[in-house]
Order: structure tokens, then C-alpha cells, then sequence
């Protein structure tokens, strides 16, 4: 049997449910799932055991309600057929455990062999998303941050008509909406002086699609085959809808979490084809990394030096592009914005994307290799070699990779050692300076502890056990610093001025 044929009872059962209504359960339950404040409102019927739950996304989870939006959506009509509604728990229940059952039996089509572990990988990075990207201000000024550069807003005014700020402003108005209503009738009206009714239209060219248009891109998107739970789907470009809602003009965000992706990394994909964006982004990126540094690292026992040219003539090269350093030891940081392509995190037996990825992220490693060898042989006239200094080399990204367990650490490895060889590097520096991953969030959190315990305390907790090596630095962190979570906010001036500025004359 293939995979429509084993698609087609759940998309009877999903086409007779209306749209707007299951909107509205799909919002109330995702804003339960990821506020701890939120009521399920009166009118939808909530399993005890899914409130009780100390882990109720093993009952129903967020990336299940993306599913069922995108099913509904294709498939369901305006009123619901014979009674069936999500608001009852029993129908609910019923076509989520259809879907966890479709899902399972496309696994036993095409999951086998090794198979089982790319299936951790894109399990990982299909919920581990929603769990530790939710709506917060960190990510939010960390974005803001990193896109608000010259170049970048330029680009913004060039092909969105409004600027970097003026994006922020009407993203977060908008989730101050739909944080408590799943819709808002249109027109609407606006309050805020700063923000007129043109720069909400705007911004709503390149977040919002109609019922119909949406319904036509989702289609598009759909595959009948290993990829089914994990292809992308436009709803991550487009999280609000044109549609009639209660019997009015309204624009839905039945996820609320989508639209805040849309306006933190996701609003790289819609400017990435400019010529202009990926050195500029890039080079913000590399800034970012070093004021995180500096706001992190308050202590006197750690210093800090940003990239510098080195060598002689022709021969010049870039040092790496920041290190960090104590009396005994230095993190050579590389960061780089890269992001995991969305073929790697939805393969299953075709690994043709994650290898060019890995061989990417390999390069940035041999790229560090490279410079701490020129380190080694003092080259560094701003760091100057110490024998008895270790070295520990980072590669920090602005998104996480999700770089842990053995199948994924083994590939990267692989490629880092096959890359040594061909640049004629030893593959012993690899157990001399082992490297490591981070993604921005983590890095964030990761300093703070280090400025606190010391560079060499942090890093050979980690990689030097067992265990632990094998864990994504999160995981280490709160199990071997607890007590420092949660960590402070770095930039929360920064993200209180931004607002700020909308209540001012």
C-alpha cells in the first residue's frame, strides 16, 4: 500500500470538520501548550489526563496541531458534517491517534536499518523547535538585533517597503492580538501613531494569504511519501489567513507561534535572494556573537579580542573571529549563520542535503584548525602563542544544528577528518583541541557560566566525559549548572527601548 492510500481515512475524517471552528480549537489548545497562563476557553471539552499530563505533548503536541491546520485546510469544509468538531474531546482524540497511526505506518514503509537513527535526527528537529523556540523576548531582540544593520534595513525598504523596526513593531502587535483571540476583523483600526494602516498592510504582503491562495500553496507542498509529517509547508511563510471568521472579514493566526518564527529567523528567507543580504548578515551575525560576549563576560579573568588581519603582503589572512581567553586557555570562535537546509531535516533515506550541510559545517571547522595552526606557530601578533595555553575550538551558529547523539556527531566527525586530510592537517589535533557546536541560544547562556567557573572548568565537563560529549550543550548545562538558570536576559534595555519608542509622540 502506498502512502495516499494510507492517507485517504484520515482525510475523511479531517473533511468533516469546518475550518473556522477547528481554528479556534487549534489555537485554544497550542496557546495551552505553550503558555502555562492560558485557560482553555468554555465550550471545548479538555481530557483531565491532558491537563494533568507532566508531558502532555505526548497527548496532543504542537507540531501535531501544525499538521491538522495544514489537513483542515485542504480538506475541510465551512460547516462541520454530522456534528464532528474538535471542540469534542472524543473526535479530537480520534484523528490525532489517526494521525500518530499514519505516521507509523509510513515509518514501517521506508524506516529500516540506519534508517531508525535519521529518524531521531528529524524527530529532533521537528519538536525540539517548538519546545525551546517559543515566543519570547530574547529571541526577539537577539533577531531584531541581527537584521536591524544598514544594508540589511535597506534591502527591508527595498523590497518590503517598511523598515526592520517597523517589522517588529507590527509582528508583536500583531501576536499581542492573537496571543488572546485566534482572529481579528479587518479593516481594524490602530492606535499606535507610529504605525499607520499602510505599514500594517505591508507587513501583512508578506505574512498573510487568503483562505483559497493558501489552501493552493499547501497543496503544493504536500508529499505522499517518507516526507509526509515533515515536509515544509507555508504556513511557516504565511501563519496569518484571509477568511470570513464569525461571520466577518478577518485575518486568522490559529498558531501564534508560527508568526512569531516568521518575524525572527524566518524573515531570512524573504530577504536571502538579494545580492546585498548574506555578507551583511554575516558580518551582523559576527557582531552579535561579540556583544554577547561583552555583555556576558563582566568579570576581569576573561578578555577578549575580535578578528584581525595577520601575515605578511599577499599572505594577509583574517585571525578567526573572536577569541576568548584566560591565563590557561581560549575558545577561537567562528560563528556562522548558516541554517540547517529544510531537505536535511525532513530526509529519511535520501541524506543528500544533510551531507552537503555537514560538509559545510566541516569546513567551518577545518577553517578554525587552520587558523589556530598560524596561532600555534605565532602568527597572532594580537594573541600571542602560550605552549602551555589549550585551546578549544567553537563554531557558533544562529541556528541550532542540534548536533548531538552518535549518528550525527559520527557523520560530522567523518567529514572533519576526511577534510583534515586533504588539507594535510594532523587528525590528532582533533583529540589535542576537540570542537564543538553551539547554536546562538546556547552560546548566550554558555558564556555567562563561563564567565562565572572559567573557560577550562566548562569545556572539559563536557568533552571529556562519556557522556556528556554526547549531549547538545543545553542538556549539560542544566545538568551540570542548574543553578544558574535561568540565565539573565543580555539585552532586555535594549528590547524595552525598542517598544518604548511605539508610545512616544
Amino acid at each position: 500500500m502506498n502512502v495516499f492510500e494510507l492517507y485517504k481515512p484520515f482525510r475523511n475524517k479531517v473533511s468533516l470538520l469546518s475550518i473556522e471552528d477547528t481554528f479556534f480549537v487549534i489555537w485554544a489548545y497550542s496557546q495551552k501548550l505553550q503558555r502555562k497562563d492560558f485557560r482553555i476557553p468554555k465550550g471545548i471539552e479538555v481530557h483531565q489526563t491532558f491537563l494533568e499530563s507532566q508531558i502532555p505533548q505526548s497527548i496532543l503536541a504542537e507540531w501535531e496541531l501544525e499538521i491538522l491546520t495544514k489537513e483542515v485546510i485542504l480538506n475541510g469544509g465551512a460547516v462541520a458534517t454530522k456534528g464532528h468538531t474538535f471542540r469534542s474531546w472524543s473526535t479530537l482524540a480520534d484523528i490525532v491517534n489517526q494521525l500518530k497511526t499514519l505516521e507509523n505506518e509510513i515509518y514501517r514503509l521506508y524506516g529500516s536499518g540506519d534508517n531508525i537513527l535519521m529518524e531521531l535526527i528529524r524527530i529532533a528537529h521537528r519538536q525540539f523547535v517548538w519546545q525551546g523556540n517559543r515566543p519570547n523576548k530574547v529571541a526577539i531582540i537577539r533577531y531584531y538585533k541581527i537584521f536591524n544593520e544598514k544594508i540589511i534595513n535597506e534591502i527591508c525598504l527595498d523590497r518590503l517597503g517598511i523598515s526592520v523596526e517597523e517589522i517588529y513593531h507590527c509582528g508583536t502587535a500583531f501576536m499581542g492580538v492573537f496571543l488572546e483571540h485566534p482572529a481579528i476583523n479587518i479593516p481594524f483600526k490602530t492606535d499606535i501613531k507610529q504605525l499607520s494602516q499602510e505599514k500594517f498592510i505591508r507587513f501583512l504582503s508578506f505574512t498573510c494569504k487568503s483562505i483559497y491562495e493558501i489552501k493552493s500553496l499547501l497543496k503544493s507542498d504536500q508529499k505522499y511519501d517518507d516526507r509526509f509529517a515533515y515536509a515544509y509547508n507555508s504556513l511557516r511563510a504565511y501563519p496569518l489567513i484571509r477568511m470570513r471568521f464569525r461571520a466577518n472579514d478577518a485575518i486568522a493566526c490559529p498558531l501564534t507561534t508560527l508568526l512569531f518564527w516568521r518575524i525572527t529567523g524566518g524573515l531570512y528567507y524573504e530577504l536571502l535572494e538579494d545580492t546585498r543580504f548574506s555578507g551583511a548578515f554575516g558580518s551582523s551575525f559576527q557582531r552579535y556573537v561579540g556583544e554577547v560576549i561583552q555583555r556576558a563576560c563582566r568579570g576581569e579573568g576573561l578578555h577578549v579580542f575580535a578578528e584581525q588581519e595577520y601575515g605578511v603582503g599577499k599572505a594577509r589572512k583574517d585571525s578567526v573571529d573572536w577569541i576568548v581567553g584566560d591565563d590557561a586557555s581560549a575558545i577561537f570562535l567562528e560563528c556562522k549563520a548558516k541554517r540547517l537546509s529544510w531537505g536535511s531535516k525532513e530526509a529519511l533515506g535520501d541524506l543528500e542535503a544533510l551531507h552537503a550541510d555537514i560538509d559545510i559545517m566541516a569546513s567551518a571547522i577545518i577553517q578554525i584548525y587552520k587558523t589556530i595552526i598560524d596561532y600555534t606557530n605565532d602568527q597572532y601578533s594580537h594573541f600571542r602563542f602560550d605552549v602551555n595555553r589549550k585551546i578549544y575550538p567553537v563554531v557558533v551558529t544562529l541556528e541550532n544544528w542540534y548536533f548531538f547523539g552518535g549518528r550525527m556527531l559520527d557523520m560530522l566527525r567523518i567529514a572533519v577528518v576526511s577534510k583534515l586530510g586533504q588539507a594535510q592537517i594532523r587528525a590528532e589535533l582533533l583529540d589535542d583541541m576537540p570542537y564543538s557546536v553551539w547554536s546562538i541560544e546556547e552560546f548566550e547562556v554558555a558564556m555567562q557560566i563561563i564567565d562565572a567557573v572559567g573557560i577550562q572548568s566548562f569545556l572539559d565537563g563536557k568533552i571529556n566525559d562519556p557522556e556528556m560529549k554526547q549531549w547538545d550543550l543545553h542538556a549539560y548545562m542544566r545538568r551540570s549548572y542548574g543553578n544558574r538558570f535561568p540565565a539573565k536576559t543580555l539585552f532586555s534595555d535594549e528590547y524595552d527601548e525598542i517598544f518604548a519608542r511605539l508610545t512616544r509622540q
